[in-house]
C-alpha cells in the first residue's frame, strides 16, 4: 500500500519549472570585438513556464526584446541596471534579444521556448531589419538552430 502512495504521489507531483542561466559578459581584454560582449550562452532551449536568469544587467548592459522577434501576445523583456532577473516565458516561439547598447558589437542571444516554428519565419523577417549588421550573421545563424529543432 506505502508502495502504491509513493507511486501515486510521484506521477501526480507536477514537474517543476527549470531555470537557465544567461551571463552578460564584458571581456575588454579581448581583441575580437565579437567576443568582447557577449550573453553566455547566446542560445538556449526552454519549455513553457520555465525561467531564464539573466545575469550582469549592470551599468549599460540591458537584455531587451527584439522588437517583432517574440510570439504573438508575449510580454516585451526589458532588463536594465539590475544584477539578476528571472523572466518566465510562457508562450512557444523565439525570443530575440539584444543589449540594447552592445547589440551593434553582435551581443545578441535566442531563447527557444517549446515549438520555435511558432513565429520562426516571423522572427527571421524581423532580425532582417532590427538587428545590427555586426550582429546579423550571428542571430541568423542563431535562427538556423532553432529551425534544426524544427525538421
Amino acid at each position: 500500500m506505502r508502495v502504491l502512495l509513493l507511486i501515486l504521489t510521484i506521477i501526480a507531483t507536477p514537474a517543476l519549472a527549470e531555470t537557465k542561466v544567461i551571463k552578460q559578459v564584458m571581456d575588454m581584454n579581448s581583441e575580437n570585438i565579437d567576443k568582447m560582449y557577449q550573453f553566455i550562452p547566446d542560445y538556449v532551449e526552454i519549455e513553457p513556464g520555465d525561467k531564464v536568469l539573466f545575469k550582469g544587467t549592470v551599468g549599460s548592459h540591458t537584455a531587451h526584446s527584439i522588437q517583432g522577434m517574440l510570439p504573438s501576445g508575449a510580454k516585451p523583456l526589458m532588463i536594465s541596471g539590475s544584477n539578476a532577473q528571472e523572466v518566465t516565458f510562457d508562450k512557444p516561439g523565439v525570443y530575440g534579444i539584444k543589449c540594447k547598447v552592445h547589440h551593434r558589437h553582435g551581443m545578441v542571444a535566442l531563447v527557444v521556448v517549446g515549438d520555435p516554428s511558432v513565429n520562426l519565419e516571423e522572427a527571421r523577417t524581423a532580425a532582417k531589419k532590427r538587428v545590427s549588421r555586426r550582429a546579423q550573421k550571428k542571430m541568423q545563424g542563431l535562427l538556423d538552430q532553432a529551425e534544426q529543432k524544427v525538421q
